[in-house]
Formats: structure tokens, sequence, C-alpha cells
């Protein structure tokens, strides 16, 4: 015996609303519908505010009743950081907006333009989608954070088109197939980190130079204070997901912070929220790139320092509590094992010494016990 589903027709996508027109001194707008013919209930309103009419009516027939001819959008950019610099600023007009999403917006916005910022507003297309894609990827961001510069490039696409600033437009942002989230594997040698830290300036240039000199996690290095330098005990007190630790002022790291050190609350970085973590981790991926080496993030140097501290035969107990994990975290995550590092420890170790084969001193031979 065989059964069947019936399956009722697909779900139709709801008509959009139509627009508002202006006609003969009157402004003409929906109220509800559409009913069962397709047409829209509207309310035409004078100058005083006034109920004028009332009426059913589709929205191409009124505008032939009126023989209103609307004008074609008119292109007011002629690139596309024009178009993004717009919408952005948008969007720090909008009260539903909070300052989270805004900085978010804001980040995405100044990556977008460094990637496709000069193209004319004309060329702007799918094909720009997909270039934006390959350039923020060039640059280290996962594909999820990809995905979302590439939608907030389609919200301003279209906010333009329903303010009249643009013609319309189709851009879509294709679905990828989920994947593993991207990490950046590369851990850099000190030489490496050296150069990059040379490229940079300012708060970003002090920033990769604490995470270059303690492992510290990203979010540890910017959320400290000016107190948490202590100079007089020798100390920089980090706080982190694991909790608070004291890591050592070695003599380069005492230089580097002397000049903050003095005791306020006051942040060392001024940016607030996740902005900073992030612009900083753009910014050290973007310079790598720039300077043609092989790309790292933060958790590079993190594990660079791991790498360091075993190689000189510290304790794992003792590294672990300065990186702010435990024993089988640090080893599992952070620790790098090199072809180096298995010749090292098979020479310090010593092995093959069973194989070496005895030999007698000089002279010695078989002595019999019995005398002649």
């Amino acid at each position: 015996m065989t059964t069947s589903t019936l399956q009722g027709p697909a779900p139709t996508k709801p008509t959009p609303r139509p627009k508002p027109f202006k006609a003969q001194g009157l402004a003409y707008s929906v109220v509800r519908g559409p009913n069962d013919a397709g047409a829209w209930y509207w309310r035409a309103r004078g100058p005083d505010g006034a109920v004028a009419w009332t009426g059913w009516a589709s929205r191409d027939e009124l505008l032939r009743t009126y023989r209103v001819v609307e004008p074609a959008p008119q292109q007011r950019f002629e690139t596309v950081k024009d178009l993004l610099t717009a919408w952005l600023d948008a969007r720090a007009n909008d009260p539903q907006l909070s300052p989270n999403s805004h900085r978010s917006y804001t980040f995405r916005v100044h990556n977008l333009i460094d990637a496709v910022g000069p193209d004319p507003v004309e060329s702007l297309g799918n094909e720009t989608i997909d270039r934006v894609h390959a350039a923020l990827l060039g640059r280290g961001l996962s594909p999820k954070s990809v995905q979302l510069h590439q939608r907030a490039l389609v919200c301003a696409t279209r906010w333009a088109a329903e303010e009249e600033l643009l013609a319309p437009r189709a851009l879509s942002v294709p679905r990828r197939r989920a994947q593993a989230p991207a990490v950046l594997p590369h851990t850099p040698t000190e030489a490496e980190a050296a150069t990059v830290i040379a490229a940079l300036t300012g708060e970003d240039r002090l920033a990769v130079s604490i995470l270059a000199a303690t492992g510290a996690r990203l979010a540890e290095v910017t959320e400290l204070r000016r107190s948490a330098i202590d100079l007089r005990g020798g100390w920089l007190h980090l706080d982190g997901k694991t909790g608070p630790r004291k890591f050592p002022l070695s003599p380069e790291l005492r230089a580097l912070l002397t000049p903050y050190a003095d005791g306020t609350d006051v942040r060392l970085f001024t940016g607030k929220g996740r902005s900073t973590p992030s612009r900083i981790y753009s910014r050290l991926v973007a310079t790598c790139a720039r300077l043609g080496q092989t790309v790292f993030s933060p958790h590079g140097l993190r594990r660079m320092i791991v790498n360091r501290v075993l190689r000189s035969g510290m304790d794992i107990k003792t590294a672990a509590e300065l990186m702010g994990h435990s024993p089988c975290v640090m080893l599992s995550h952070y620790r790098r094992v090199t072809q180096e590092d298995r010749a090292a420890g098979v020479a310090k170790a010593g092995l093959g010494e069973a194989l070496v084969v005895p030999t007698s001193p000089a002279g010695a031979g078989h002595k019999s016990r019995h005398k002649r």
C-alpha cells in the first residue's frame, strides 16, 4: 500500500508596498491592501494635510490617470567610496542603531574602501562582490567576516536605490559551503615579528610590541590601563579569560612601557569596545601582506612566545602559568614542534648511547688464576 503526501502550492512572496507620489498638489500614499484584484487602498492629502480622496487602484493606474512622469534616479556618486561614505553617514543618524553596530559598520566600510573604494560606481555589480571576497581573504579576514563585509556593500547599494540616489541593480552575496573556521597557522620568528613592528606606527606598534614581548592575548593587551604597569615590583598585570596574572618585565618591555607608567587608571589604548582589537588585528595582517611576508595573527605571536620559553628549558608548569593556560591547553594549541626541536631533543637526551660498544683498557687481558 502506498501513501502520498499532498503538498499545497509554494508560498508566494508578498507584493511590495507601492511608493507614495505627488500629483496635482496632492500627496498619494497606500493605506492598506492589496485586495484580490491586486489593487491598493490609497489616500490623497492636500497641502494642509486634509484628506481629499480615497479609493482602490494600482499605482500604475493612478500614474496614468494623472499623467505623472517619474524622473529617473539621479546618480550622485562617482565612486564606490562615495556611496559607502554616504551610507555610513546615514547610519550615524539612525536612532535605532546601537553604537556597537555603528562601530562594526565603520570597520567594514573602511575595509571595503581599501578593497574597492576607487572603483566607479557604474561598475558596481556581482563582480565587485567577488573582488571584495578575494581581496579581504587575502588580508587574512575569516570567510564569515568577509561575508559580513559583502552584505554591508549590498545594504549600502539598496539604501542608495531606495533613496533614489542610485539606479537599482541586483547584487547578491553568494552562499558558500560551510567550512572550518579560518586560522592563520604561521608562527613567526622573532626577526619576522621585528620587521612588522618596525613598519607599524602609533598605538598599533605599541600593542603588537607588547604582544611580541609577552605572548598575551590581544584582548588582555587592549584592555590594559596604565596602573597595570608596576615598575617598582617589575610586573605587568594582565587580566584575561583565565583570571589575573603577573608577567615579569624584561628590560626591553620595561623600556617600552616606562613612558606610560604614571599610575593612573587611564586606558593604555584610546579605543573602546571591540573596535580596538579588530583594528590592531587588521593592521597587523595588512602590514604582513604589504611587506610580502607570510601573514600571522596575534595568536601567532602567542605561539612564538610559548615555543621560545619551552625551548629555553622552562618547566611546563611555570610556562603555562606565565601564559595564563593549563599545561594541556598550552601544549595542545600553542606549542609548535619543528624538526630542529626534534633534533635538539635527541642530542640533548643523548639518545643512541646504548649502541656504543664499550672498549677494554689498553694492555688489559685475561689473567689466569693458575701459577706456573
